[in-house]
C-alpha cells in the first residue's frame, strides 16, 4: 500500500491524547482513504497513534453518530502478519510514506507545538 496524498486535517483528542488527523489516500482499493492519527513522540518526531477508516458520509452524518462504526481503527487489519503478530516494518514504511509528504511534518510540529 503506497500513499498517494496526505493532507493534516487538524488537531484532535483520543485516549492516547493530543494528535492530529491526516487525511490519507492511498492505491490499495480497499482503503482508498483513511485517516490516520499522529502525536508526539520522544524522539522528537511523531507517532502513529490509530489508522482509521471512514465509512461516515460527511454529508449525510456530519455529527459523532455512535449509532455505527463510522471511523473503524484498521491498523491491526493493515499491519499484521499471517501468524497475527504487528508487521512493524510495513507499518513504519506507511507511517514514513506520510510524514515524508509534502508539509504535513511542518504542520505536525506546528499544531503539536514542536516548533
Amino acid at each position: 500500500m503506497n500513499v498517494t496524498e496526505a493532507k493534516v486535517r487538524g488537531k484532535a483528542e483520543r485516549n492516547e491524547g493530543r494528535c492530529c488527523e491526516v487525511e490519507v489516500h492511498t492505491d490499495r482499493p480497499e482503503t482508498p482513504e483513511l485517516i490516520a492519527y499522529f502525536g508526539p513522540s520522544s524522539d522528537n518526531d511523531f507517532d502513529m497513534v490509530a489508522v482509521v477508516r471512514s465509512d461516515a458520509d460527511e454529508a449525510a452524518d456530519w455529527f459523532d453518530n455512535s449509532m455505527h462504526n463510522a471511523y473503524e481503527d484498521i491498523a491491526i487489519e493493515l499491519f499484521e502478519t499471517s501468524t497475527m503478530k504487528t508487521d512493524w516494518g510495513r507499518r513504519e514504511t506507511f507511517k514514513e510514506q506520510i510524514l515524508s509528504y509534502p508539509g504535513i511534518r511542518t504542520e505536525l510540529g506546528r499544531l503539536l507545538d514542536r516548533g
